[in-house]
């Protein structure tokens, strides 16, 4: 008689654009399955920035363990490299406890690089490449998405040409290793294990639902004394670091502050900016190869449909 198979570990993994009820979805298959949430919304990393993220309140936190959340500070540096190493970790953790781990976010390029891995960049090799950082830094964004796009044109396509963050560091791995980002990407390898069997939840919901949710939640921000926590932070010196490293709200509250826009002008922006934000993350979680949820009401559906997979083997 052949032996039983070992039953895999199961993780469960939850994308979608902002403002969706991921949370709640989350949370409440936690509850049902013995689940611990690990976060990848890079902006809940952040203790300083409470009513802007949405951030899970803490009476959810004392009832579900949450981890990656409120970790860091803004003046902290952090890099997906670090989020994979921490994510992996805490899973690991979770397996040995005998519970479930549940990564959820809308951070695209966080969730994708559990899945494909990514590139490390030697120890040895970090003088040089502030070197090369410190010379990228000083040009503008049109001119290094230029070079990007002889250097590394598969790259450059699937990049916003404003988004100098990512093409910067392509031109880094470029300049560091005289090989294209996309070529190295081609020859990663996911960091969870194979003895880990994963199913990739994306939820999204109808377009009008999703826009009305957004428009609500902000105006709840704004209830809640988001102008005031942003005062508070400006007060603190964190100015620099809400305009570099904040979401949606921070900047333009910062202008609001600064009489550039009256209440209804910041409101207004931030809710336009928060929706082209969700129209861009849905397009970036097309191109992901996950399993596709239509939220009904509070999510309540996509609990049942992750809760029932799992109870039946995922």
């Amino acid at each position: 008689m052949a032996p039983e198979k070992k039953a895999k570990k199961k993780l469960i993994v939850i994308g979608g654009p902002t403002g969706i009820g991921k949370s709640f979805v989350a949370y409440n298959v936690a509850l049902k399955i013995r689940g611990e949430i690990i976060s990848a919304d890079s902006m809940q990393f952040y203790r300083e920035i409470n009513i802007g993220t949405d951030k899970v309140p803490m009476e959810i936190r004392e009832k579900i363990p949450h981890y990656l959340i409120d970790f860091l500070s803004l003046r902290d540096e952090f890099d997906v490299y670090q989020f994979v190493k921490q994510t992996t970790e805490k899973i690991d953790a979770i397996h040995k406890k005998g519970g479930i781990p549940i990564v959820v976010g809308g951070s695209g390029l966080y969730l994708r690089s559990l899945f494909t891995g990514i590139f490390y960049i030697p120890e040895d090799t970090k003088d040089t490449l502030k070197e090369i950082r410190d010379n990228l830094e000083k040009e503008k964004t049109d001119a290094l998405y230029k070079k990007l796009k002889i250097t590394d044109p598969d790259t450059a396509k699937n990049l916003h040409p404003n988004d100098k963050k990512r093409i910067r560091r392509a031109l880094e791995v470029y300049l560091l290793t005289g090989k294209p980002m996309s070529l190295w990407q081609k020859e990663k390898i996911s960091p969870i294990s194979e003895e880990i069997e994963t199913v990739y939840y994306i939820l999204t919901r109808d377009r009008k639902e999703m826009y009305n949710r957004i428009e609500r939640r902000v105006d709840k921000m704004f209830e809640n004394g988001w102008v005031e926590e942003v005062m508070g932070l400006k007060e603190k010196g964190l100015t620099e670091y809400l305009q570099l490293k904040a979401p949606i709200g921070y900047k333009e509250i910062l202008g609001y502050l600064n009489g550039e826009y009256d209440m209804d002008e910041v409101k207004d922006t931030i809710k336009q900016k928060t929706r082209n934000l969700a129209k861009r993350q849905l397009t970036w979680f097309r191109k992901e190869s996950g399993k596709w949820i239509e939220l009904e009401g509070e999510g309540e559906n996509a609990v049942d449909v992750i809760t029932e997979t799992f109870k039946g083997g995922l």
